[in-house]
């Protein structure tokens, strides 16, 4: 193996390893702010919204698509942090003149913000599980752990690489709030998180089908075709297809866009 790229890996892999120290030492705060939020969220399907009709294991559909959506709430803090250091500090510069490609730089930041996702959004579900549980009596039956490791994984990266993308729109902190509700927002909620496709599709077949061109509709598909089974949902492979793509487009787009604000060679 060539030296120089012997020498590029080390000093990624110590770049990488500095920001999962840092997350370290924020992830108790950070799993507590989502089991806490995923609690309240289940409070009103477990308790309330059966007595006016809704099945009882409409729970178990909810808490199925947690996992994979809070680490859209950890974009906006993400992004308005690095637009912060842009248009402030600058310490990006520092990493920008290591012995690295500075696409990997850009790289590494989607990836260290997938990687905080991804170790808080993994407590939720059997938290959840044993909250249902506890109150309900009712489990998961079909979960399939590789499945739901697997789109975890995928789904925190398409985060992180939507995070460096948002700075597409961004000049400034205070953009973030228009990010949030012209985007992020809409894009989490008719993502499939309160119905699935194929109830979207009973209801409004038009609007259905434009709602496949929503990258959450298969996040949340997947995810509850991992925990839920495959039945009613649309196909695993297919959404882990699609996930796989808009990290490509978003991961692309975004390093582009990184490199044409800070004037990378």
């Amino acid at each position: 193996m060539d030296e120089s790229f012997k020498q590029t890996l080390k000093t990624f892999w110590a770049l990488m390893y500095k920001e999962m120290m840092v997350v370290r030492t924020d992830l108790v705060r950070m799993t507590i702010n989502y089991l806490a939020w995923g609690a309240m969220a289940l409070v009103p399907v477990m308790f309330f919204m059966p007595t006016v009709g809704m099945p009882a294991d409409y729970s178990l559909f909810m808490l199925a698509a947690f996992p994979t959506c809070t680490g859209c709430f950890d974009i906006p803090g993400n992004t308005a942090a690095l637009i912060g250091d842009i248009v402030g500090a600058r310490t990006i510069e520092y990493e920008l003149s290591l012995p690295v490609p500075q696409w990997a730089i850009f790289v590494k930041i989607a990836i260290a913000n997938a990687y905080k996702s991804f170790m808080t959004s993994i407590a939720i579900l059997p938290f959840g599980a044993l909250f249902v549980y506890y109150f309900q009596g009712i489990t998961f039956t079909q979960f399939n752990f590789l499945k739901f490791l697997l789109i975890t994984v995928l789904a925190n990266l398409f985060y992180g690489f939507v995070g460096i993308f948002m700075l597409r729109f961004m000049y400034k902190i205070e953009d973030m709030r228009n990010v949030w509700m012209r985007f992020l927002f809409p894009l989490w909620f008719i993502g499939g998180f309160n119905a699935s496709w194929a109830v979207a599709y009973k209801g409004a077949p038009k609007l259905a089908y434009f709602l496949l061109l929503n990258p959450m509709v298969y996040v949340s598909e997947g995810t509850r075709a991992a925990i839920l089974g495959q039945e009613g949902f649309l196909n695993f492979w297919c959404c882990i297809g699609v996930i796989i793509f808009f990290i490509l487009v978003f991961g692309i787009v975004g390093v582009k866009t990184l490199q044409l604000r800070l004037d990378c060679l």
